[in-house]
C-alpha cells in the first residue's frame, strides 16, 4: 500500500514522496528516493537520501550493491519514498536540499571505511 510523506529540505521547500514498503518493484524512471522508517504512528525518520536515473535499476536490480541501503537496513529501514524528477540537475538539487535538511544518518560516511552512493 502506497501513501504520501512530505519531507522538507534545508531550503524550506517541501517535497511529497510516494512511500511504499521495501521490496516494491519500480518502473525505470528517474528521481529522488528516501530510505525511511516509522518511529511512532505518523512520525517518520529519513535514513538515506539518494537520486537515480532509474528507480528500477537502483532500487531493484542493484539494491544489494547499494552501501547506503545496507546502512539504512541496519538502522531499521522499512520503506522507500520516491519522487519522480526528470533531469539530473533537478534531481541533484532536490537530493542535496533534502540531505542537508534531513541529515539522514545512513548518508554519513565513516572515516574508517565504507563509501557513499
Amino acid at each position: 500500500m502506497a501513501f504520501d510523506i512530505t519531507w522538507r529540505g534545508a531550503s524550506g521547500n517541501s517535497h511529497n514522496f510516494q512511500t511504499v514498503p521495501f521490496g516494491t518493484n519500480f518502473n525505470p524512471v528517474s528521481g529522488v528516493y528516501i530510505f525511511c522508517r516509522q518511529t511512532q504512528p505518523g512520525k517518520w525518520q529519513a535514513l538515506y537520501v539518494g537520486e537515480t536515473q532509474s528507480f528500477s535499476q537502483r532500487l531493484n536490480e542493484r539494491i544489494n550493491s547499494h552501501e547506503g541501503f545496507r546502512r539504512a537496513q541496519r538502522m531499521g529501514m522499512t520503506h522507500i519514498g520516491v519522487l519522480v524528477v526528470p533531469g539530473q540537475q533537478n534531481r541533484l538539487r532536490i537530493e542535496t536540499d533534502l540531505r542537508h535538511g534531513l541529515k539522514p544518518p545512513a548518508n554519513e560516511q565513516s572515516v574508517f571505511g565504507g563509501s557513499g552512493q
